[in-house]
């Protein structure tokens, strides 16, 4: 039986939690978190016997074998440092760290020490994400040529509008960028098997001053009204990139979290020499495929149609679509298996600190090409 310990029981820690309790031959011990009556409701719904409020009790645990580090993002580096000291193999929430020197230093670290290491860049373990990754390695699409895509969202779209996110001290230094941007971009590489080799960033706040509420406030939480104070804001609360991919492969992407009635509209389209792909989140058990020699397809997500090497993700018979909470359980069982098997077991590339510090680099040029107002090569 594996044991796992987990820190931080806001938004992310309960979806951990759910997709935790449908995996096999694995236990959650304790719950952590600063705020221990937050900690401990969310220990008496989950059925955990433990929680508390010092993530070290966790880490010191010599009965936990595992950390799920859900922390808010100035946590991550000092956690996952100290769980990766005590041999504890670790699945952290993105960004790996707030600075590309101490994502650098936990990658060598979880080497040295030989554990298991996860991020949860998750959307990549939808079904037809897979299965469009599967296409575009086998060749189907031919050469790519150019990718683009959105995020869009509005859980931000009011100045009474609050999270920790916007806060320097705590996210570092980029909001959207470093939030979803991070996870648009691991789509990006993943299927198309190629790198972000530089950027041309421009981020902008559309809400300089906020209401912040005076108590704690969990991600996507509806604030009514609070008693408050104002806040400036000094991260973006929207992102627009221009990049290049490995060959010079052009591509777009805009993000913005102030867009009224977009609460989570994810989109990426691959144009490649023989058809095109698109994905979108909202209805993420369909994968566009476009030509212009013949009528465009749709595949629904259907395990007897995918490539054997993806139809294990899509675990319901064709007609009954798959969500977020089963892609992330799809990578946790990735996960799991390798600690299992002590070794790699998935045919596809799943997620590790070094994904997680190559998704850092292109972070970093991003904020660099924003300070300097010019293009930024991603330092491989």
């Amino acid at each position: 039986m594996i044991t796992i310990g987990l820190i931080g029981t806001g938004y992310i820690g309960p979806i951990h939690l759910e997709a935790l309790s449908r995996i096999e031959g694995i236990k959650v011990k304790t719950v952590c978190d600063v705020n221990e009556s937050l900690a401990r409701r969310t220990a008496e719904k989950y059925n955990i016997p433990e929680c508390c409020r010092d993530y070290m009790e966790i880490i010191n645990d010599d009965k936990i074998d595992v950390i799920h580090n859900c922390a808010t993002n100035r946590f991550h580096y000092p956690i996952t440092m100290a769980a990766l000291e005590r041999e504890k193999h670790v699945l952290s929430e993105k960004p790996l760290a707030m600075k590309l020197e101490e994502a650098d230093e936990l990658v060598e670290l979880a080497e040295k020490k030989g554990v298991v290491t996860g991020v949860d860049f998750c959307y990549r373990y939808y079904p037809l994400v897979q299965e469009m990754a599967v296409k575009v390695k086998n060749g189907e699409p031919g050469k790519v040529r150019m990718v683009t895509g959105t995020w869009f969202q509005d859980w931000l779209s009011n100045p009474t509008d609050y999270t920790w996110r916007l806060e320097k001290s705590e996210s570092g230094d980029s909001n959207i960028a470093a939030d979803i941007g991070s996870h648009w971009f691991d789509l990006i590489q993943f299927v198309t098997g190629l790198k972000v080799s530089e950027v041309m960033a421009d981020f902008a706040t559309l809400i300089p001053v906020r209401k912040k509420p005076k108590r704690q406030v969990l991600a996507f939480e509806k604030v009514g009204v609070e008693d408050t104070e104002d806040f400036k804001v000094e991260l973006e609360e929207y992102s627009a990139v221009l990049f290049r991919l490995s060959g010079g492969v052009p591509g777009t992407f805009t993000a913005s979290q102030t867009c009224a009635g977009r609460k989570s509209d994810t989109e990426f389209q691959i144009y490649g020499e023989k058809c095109s792909y698109a994905w979108n989140h909202k209805r993420s058990n369909e994968l566009w495929i476009g030509y212009r020699e013949k009528p465009n397809e749709i595949l629904i997500e259907n395990p007897a149609l995918q490539d054997k090497s993806t139809a294990k993700y899509a675990s319901l018979p064709a007609g009954h679509p798959l969500g977020y909470h089963d892609a992330v359980l799809n990578l946790f069982q990735d996960f799991y298996d390798v600690i299992k098997n002590n070794e790699e077991t998935t045919p596809v590339s799943r997620p590790t600190f070094k994904t997680g510090y190559d998704e850092m680099k292109i972070l970093a040029a991003m904020v660099n090409s924003q300070r300097s107002r010019q293009w930024a090569r991603v330092k491989w």
